[in-house]
């Protein structure tokens, strides 16, 4: 058998722990953060190639989109894609296959893990996670399934009307880059540097142990949700909400970059 790469993208680490559950079904396999220099974890010689990462405001996140365009890929693989969100992937997998035509291959399976949807800034996660998690374990179980047989289903086709309804939100994800500048970090900041560690676009440096963002944000709320001690929000709108992320994900697995499943 011949290498399996899952790359991932993972805000509220909904979608790195549906990495895991997939790698650990078709082990043994190799799942691989986006936040990686894609000329260094290149997928030329993985005969399967897996690609998960949330909706961000009815989209592909543009740190993934330009990740899996820089990615060398085995052509030839057997390449899956499933999208996390709470119920709208609108066209962010056709966004996906679209990618993939571009590089001369074609997706083989595509799959839509419905989860917990949870955008700190504007809202309480939702629906809520004592009813929504056993429902998105027992989906993706069956997605994991059909990746373990290697089912091959039709691509996604590109909806028109998603996709005007989706031009509504152009001009905010344009701006999401330095929505950054609405972090606020409290004096409850101990410098445990662990925001530095979560984040999925490498946009958090440090400077006198206190974060610092470099406006290449993606607003995934990772920061947020991670923080031990609650001392990163955003403006006036975090302070009382709920900080969701899965709850079998820790900080430490954000972290890191690459994890072998044998």
């Amino acid at each position: 058998m011949g290498e399996t790469r899952i790359y991932y993208f993972s805000g509220s680490g909904n979608s790195l722990h549906a990495a895991m559950e997939i790698a650990e079904r078709i082990k043994p396999a190799k799942i691989i953060s986006m936040r990686n220099d894609p000329a260094v974890v290149s997928a030329a010689k993985a005969d399967t190639i897996g690609f998960i990462f949330p909706v961000y405001h009815w989209s592909l996140p543009e740190y993934a989109r330009k990740f899996i365009e820089r990615l060398e890929i085995n052509k030839n693989a057997y390449i899956f894609a499933v999208a996390s969100c709470g119920g709208l992937p609108v066209n962010a997998l056709n966004d996906f296959s679209q990618i993939l035509e571009k590089k001369g291959a074609r997706v083989s399976y595509s799959g839509v893990h419905n989860n917990v949807a949870s955008y700190v800034a504007m809202y309480e996660p939702f629906p809520e996670p004592e009813r929504q998690l056993p429902k998105a374990a027992a989906e993706l179980e069956e997605i994991a399934g059909d990746i373990a047989r290697r089912t091959v289903n039709e691509p996604v086709r590109k909806s028109v009307g998603k996709e005007i309804m989706r031009c509504i939100q152009n001009p905010f994800v344009k701006a999401l880059p330095k929505k950054d500048r609405g972090f606020t970090v409290s004096e409850d900041c101990v410098s445990c540097g662990i925001c530095t560690g979560v984040c999925p676009a490498g946009n958090i440096t440090r400077k006198d142990g206190k974060p610092v963002f470099l406006h290449h944000c993606t607003q995934c709320m990772s920061c947020i949700v991670f923080c031990p001690r609650q001392a990163i929000n955003y403006k006036n709108k975090t302070q009382n909400r709920t900080k969701y992320h899965h709850p079998a994900v820790t900080a430490a697995m954000m972290a890191e970059n690459e994890m072998d499943f044998n």
